[in-house]
């Protein structure tokens, strides 16, 4: 049986040290970068923000509404299902682009009346960051 020797070697370890301390600087240096660029804080809302995103759901909510409602309607849906139906998607996506900006986005005590082909609905906005704004929402419009 053969016998093999072993001996000591400290290149490798050298090495190794070398690789650790140049990947411990690297990652210092990405978190360093991350903390200086503000991508480690979460999205903060000031006030024009908050005024700039009420302005703009009030501006696209009439007519977001009432295409949604169309296409619905055209599709075969209960002009009334239609309707609800389209204020749930426009909620929801009014929620999420909230979710961007730092903002929470209800909709609350909505109202809607279906008379024939004439659509009313009625909601309040409610836009929540450092406080809360409560903004009355109308729109009405015809199906045809």
């Amino acid at each position: 049986m053969k016998k093999k020797e072993l001996f000591n070697d400290d290149s490798g370890q050298m090495l190794l040290a070398a690789g650790l301390v140049l990947l411990m600087s690297l990652l210092s240096m990405s978190l360093y970068g991350v903390k200086v660029a503000g991508y480690d804080l979460p999205r903060t809302s000031d006030v024009t923000d908050v005024l700039d995103a009420t302005e703009e759901i009030e501006s696209m909510f009439l007519p977001t509404l009432e295409n949604r409602t169309q296409v619905r309607f055209d599709n075969g849906m209960n002009l009334n299902d239609a309707t609800i139906d389209s204020l749930e998607t426009v909620e929801y996506d009014i929620k999420n682009h909230g979710i961007l900006r730092g903002i929470q986005f209800s909709f609350t005590e909505t109202d809607i009346v279906v008379d024939g082909n004439n659509v009313t609905v009625n909601t309040i906005l409610n836009v929540v960051s450092d406080s809360m704004i409560e903004l009355p929402i109308s729109a009405s419009y015809t199906i045809s």
